[in-house]
């Protein structure tokens, strides 16, 4: 199971480096899984998971944040390769102009979050409570519309296409393991309801912000019905919980030949 995050126009790449792979290393990169795997859907994988059916072969992807540079540019790919994806949805960030904070403190730092640890530990990874200490309350450039959320129409259009889901991704893209069990539960639920309101389908799975998840956020999911996907690059096996899903981060930096020895590695290892 492969995650990225964004796909933009070859070129300069801006904000957060690790997260935006250039159009052609994406279709590089895609193409030689599709020679290594058979895609299917994000929900057929982790069913066959949960009914302990072999998964040998399978994979699936999906992308982080809801960028709108994977609809432009990621779905058109994959849709000529018949492959189908997952786009995980930030609900709170569908009416947003602005670019994530991550990718506005990475833009003036060389493509890297300074002091990312202390944002997400002691700042619970919370934009408003970052961006204040960081003295960065508005966006310093004009920023391609790429590196922005999809808005909510965007999203309705795809969605409506075959083989193109919506996952949660939480409301306000908190680290979830550092807010309080409340706060958690309102991230969760909240999401579900506000993609529920606007799409007519939504996976019940949450990809956790940043990728962090413990026991107790773990258990939250589970207590309303939800799996869950992390950022951990190793192999599923029968033993996962279905809250506790791996998936092999994907960057700009990982040539189709790397890629593919990752991901077949993986898969011998299950």
């Amino acid at each position: 199971m492969v995650s990225y995050h964004n796909v933009v126009p070859d070129g300069a790449l801006r904000g957060e480096r690790l997260l935006h792979v250039p159009l052609g290393t994406f279709r590089a990169q895609v193409e030689r899984l599709a020679q290594a795997f058979r895609f299917v859907p994000l929900g057929d994988l982790l069913a066959r998971h949960r009914a302990g059916r072999s998964i040998r072969g399978l994979a699936a992807i999906s992308f982080d944040d809801g960028y709108r540079g994977v609809l432009r540019h990621a779905l058109p790919v994959l849709r000529q390769l018949g492959l189908p994806a997952t786009v995980f949805v930030v609900a709170g960030a569908l009416a947003r102009t602005e670019p994530f904070w991550w990718d506005r403190l990475a833009d003036a730092a060389d493509g890297a979050v300074p002091d990312r640890e202390r944002w997400l530990t002691d700042l619970a990874g919370e934009e408003a409570r970052i961006l204040c200490a960081a003295h960065r309350r508005r966006p310093e450039r004009t920023w391609s519309d790429d590196y922005l959320p999809a808005s909510a129409a965007e999203l309705a259009a795809v969605a409506d296409e075959t083989g193109v889901s919506l996952g949660l991704h939480t409301v306000t893209h908190p680290n979830l393991i550092r807010v309080s069990s409340e706060r958690c539960v309102a991230e969760l639920n909240g999401c579900w309801t506000m993609l529920r309101e606007r799409f007519p389908a939504v996976l019940p799975v949450v990809a956790y912000p940043y990728g962090m998840v413990d026991a107790a956020v773990s258990s939250a999911a589970a207590g309303r019905g939800f799996g869950g996907v992390t950022l951990v690059g190793r192999p599923l096996t029968p033993r996962d919980a279905p809250t506790l899903i791996p998936r092999l981060f994907v960057g700009p930096g990982m040539s189709p030949d790397a890629l593919e020895v990752a991901a077949v590695g993986l898969r011998l290892l299950r």
